[in-house]
């Protein structure tokens, strides 16, 4: 039997990948792919995703043609290297796995045009990350693939095959973990280059379909950035970014050169803010964004801000609210703010040598703007015209909110440019940044010291409490039934009461 390629790592990711012989003769063999079979065994994160197992008998690998799955690997590398968006509505926070496999499940069997078009949607973000769509018959994990800032997130269900051996299952349950982008792009490209360099011997027949192969595999290194780029950022906002960077004088971050790298290892700020905002985003608004990003250039975090981040870089995103409760306490303690009636985010700004800007943008989608990291002069941008921000209460919530992407949310290039925009940005983010905004402003200890009676909270109470804090009553109801200081009942009854 001939030994194991392995390429990676098994902590992080690992493809091991050997040809062995096929026992059908040729002309019984797919005529597309019948040169390749062969054994896998992927790793991620130390778990085994391709082991299986059928009643007492264990097997670490998965075998069959591998020809479809490589293919699948080079045809799709730019979508599973650089795709993050789910093309479906209210996405949630769950990682692909879950998430994709529900929107298929919920859409299948829609009988309007709306749920046939978010079905077929759904059916073409599955076919380009998940693995078992390049299954062609063999038994393959449910394993998927997909770009989350400048990491690669894999998540898996352990979910069995549709249509295989009675009582086959995997043996790993679900799970997810998220690898540096370059570590998995470097193991699925060496993987891809040993498969063509090195094919099994092979009847003439399929050598045509080896070459084809060989030079789909040999372009990638040819890939032009700006198709990397386009992957990640809308196709209409990306052209009005690039010409609004033209206008302000600057060479766009966004055109790049030839790749040196055929993926992106770590995004550009103005990749990673134009990520993350509405296909629709206007002119004026594109143009807006190019020029703060612009502005800060060439700055960089304060002394006090650059430590309180040190700590911080890269958190993982657990539980939303809590570890958004948690980070807010911290900080809380860290800049010693307990002590003052109410928690003031402006002067926090002030202190931390952040700037502070309101605008009016056309667009009511995006509620505020964070830029900070190695290279840039920190700022958050209020958005007037967005719903949240219609009074001074709102704006200080947005303030927050955007202090926690400052804070926690850079990537692994210790930087973060991130619009707040309602769907298009991360919802595991978004929560984790609201619940960092509430507890932040509203800390237990200071709603406690303004309560007169924590076991019995009327609407008085709620009414002087969210002026002592400068919060809105609605914020304050729902981060009191948070900290467990009123039940669904209480919060309802004093819901009524302020209709």
């Amino acid at each position: 039997m001939p030994e194991w390629m392995r390429f990676g790592n098994t902590a992080t990711v690992q493809i091991c990948i050997r040809w062995v012989d096929d026992s059908e003769p040729p002309e019984r063999r797919p005529a597309a792919y019948g040169w390749s079979m062969g054994q896998l065994t992927v790793h991620v994160a130390s778990v085994n995703v391709t082991a299986t197992r059928l009643g007492t008998e264990q097997q670490p690998y998965v075998g069959w043609y591998l020809a479809p799955f490589l293919d699948w690997l080079a045809t799709n590398w730019v979508a599973l290297l650089h795709e993050e968006r789910f093309p479906w509505p209210n996405p949630g926070t769950a990682p692909a796995a879950i998430a994709c496999n529900r929107a298929l499940d919920d859409w299948i069997a829609a009988d309007d045009p709306q749920g046939q078009e978010q079905y077929a949607d759904a059916q073409d973000w599955y076919f380009r990350h998940g693995v078992r769509s390049a299954a062609a018959g063999g038994t393959f994990p449910d394993l998927f693939i997909r770009r989350v800032a400048d990491d690669i997130e894999l998540s898996w269900s352990g979910a069995p095959m549709e249509f295989t051996r009675e009582g086959l299952a995997f043996e790993s349950s679900a799970g997810h973990a998220r690898v540096p982008v370059r570590e998995v792009a470097e193991t699925i490209l060496r993987t891809l280059e040993w498969a063509v360099n090195h094919p099994p011997e092979s009847p003439a027949q399929y050598r045509d379909k080896i070459a084809a192969l060989q030079a789909k595999v040999d372009a990638l290194r040819n890939v032009e950035y700006l198709e990397l780029v386009r992957t990640y950022v809308p196709p209409a906002v990306l052209k009005r970014a690039i010409v609004a960077f033209d206008n302000i004088g600057q060479t766009s971050p966004l055109k790049g050169n030839q790749a040196a790298e055929p993926y992106i290892n770590e995004l550009p700020p103005a990749v990673a803010m134009f990520g993350s905002v509405s296909p629709d985003l206007s002119t004026h608004d594109v143009t807006y964004l190019c020029e703060q990003i612009v502005a800060g250039q060439d700055g960089g975090d304060s002394p006090e801000l650059a430590d309180l981040v040190a700590n911080r870089h890269s958190a993982t995103l657990g539980v939303p609210y809590r570890d958004g409760h948690r980070f807010a306490g911290e900080l809380l303690e860290d800049m010693a703010l307990l002590d003052s009636d109410f928690i003031d985010v402006h002067a926090m700004c002030s202190r931390l040598e952040i700037d502070l800007q309101e605008t009016e943008l056309e667009t009511n989608t995006i509620r505020g703007v964070a830029i900070a990291g190695d290279g840039f002069s920190p700022r958050i941008v209020v958005n007037r015209n967005h719903y949240f921000n219609q009074n001074e209460s709102g704006k200080r919530f947005t303030i927050a909110h955007e202090l926690c992407h400052v804070l926690f949310d850079r990537t692994r290039a210790r930087r973060v440019a991130h619009a707040s925009s309602g769907r298009w940005a991360a919802q595991g983010i978004e929560q984790r940044a609201n619940a960092f905004a509430a507890y932040l402003l509203m800390p237990r200890a200071l709603v406690l010291m303004h309560l007169r009676d924590a076991n019995r909270i009327e609407k008085f109470d709620v009414q002087h409490l969210a002026s002592a804090l400068q919060v809105n009553e609605s914020a304050l109801l729902r981060h009191l039934r948070n900290l467990g200081l009123i039940d669904d009942v209480d919060r309802d009854r004093l819901r009524d009461r302020s209709a």
